[in-house]
């Protein structure tokens, strides 16, 4: 995994707090707060605060600190950290969608792309929004070769339901792709339980108590076994992991996977 913004041990704050820290000051006008200063002034004799008053001034100041940093960060296991954003680009094109495919109408390409990727997999989440969308706008569009996603699970349960929950928002509204689009995008911060998997369907436009029902389909939870069983077919160990025309080219960058496919489609011809 790579460090991808995420809040590491050394005490960094993840892009989100740092988001929720930029709204909170220009809420306050772009000022930053004192703290651990207090304006004291002398009236005579007897007039200091007691040790008890300082004492417990002190906790009161103690615990604002705290809920303040609560609520910067997110909450106690929810809040904003898990809030759903909208993703700065548009979801693919409706006319390419085909399930968990993209390709062009009307055409036959002569290479498939097949992409294994694990949600919770940082690298996975830079192939989905860096090189994704040349693929589709260099190859798919252009009918040379069709974009197929599966699911390789790395990170356990939580990314087994969120493949499911990918599917489940195909077999309410075809809207994997919408779907797929919105939970990469807010992947690096999400809690991946049920209930914000659901905020994400509800962020796509599908109906929360019906895709909730969904996130127990034995047969979606086959669906993404038999996916994961592929991968080992094809000798699939990493993630993201690519396959053209069904050989195994691993983690490629954009520039070596354009060359794959070019390479296959002259092969093919």
């Amino acid at each position: 995994m790579s460090s991808n913004d995420k809040k590491s041990s050394d005490g960094s704050m993840s892009r989100k707090e740092r988001r929720a820290a930029e709204r909170a000051a220009r809420k306050s006008g772009g000022g930053t707060a004192k703290s651990g200063t207090t304006k004291s002034t002398a009236s005579g004799r007897g007039s200091g605060p007691s040790i008890a008053l300082i004492s417990v001034a002190a906790i009161a100041i103690g615990i604002v600190l705290v809920v303040a940093l609560v609520l910067v960060s997110g909450g106690l296991g929810g809040g904003e950290a898990a809030a759903v954003e909208e993703p700065d680009t548009p979801a693919p094109a409706a006319e390419l969608r085909d399930g968990l495919t993209l390709v062009a109408q009307g055409t036959t390409p002569p290479v498939s792309i097949e992409v294994f990727e694990d949600v919770q997999c940082p690298h996975c989440q830079t192939f989905t929004e860096r090189i994704e969308p040349l693929i589709i706008a260099d190859h798919v569009t252009s009918g040379l070769a069709s974009l197929t996603y599966h699911d390789y699970i790395i990170f356990g349960e939580k990314s087994t339901q969120a493949a499911v929950a990918m599917r489940a928002a195909d077999e309410l509204g075809d809207a994997f792709w919408d779907y797929h689009h919105t939970l990469y995008y807010n992947a690096e911060d999400g809690d991946f339980d049920r209930s914000w998997l659901a905020d994400i369907a509800e962020a796509v436009g599908l109906d929360r108590e019906a895709f909730l029902e969904l996130l127990d389909d034995e047969d979606l939870a086959a669906d993404v076994a038999a996916s994961v069983s592929l991968a080992a077919s094809y000798g699939v160990s990493s993630t993201p992991s690519v396959v053209v025309n069904g050989e195994l080219i691993g983690s490629p960058t954009w520039e070596e996977l354009d060359a794959a496919v070019k390479a296959a489609a002259e092969a093919a011809s």
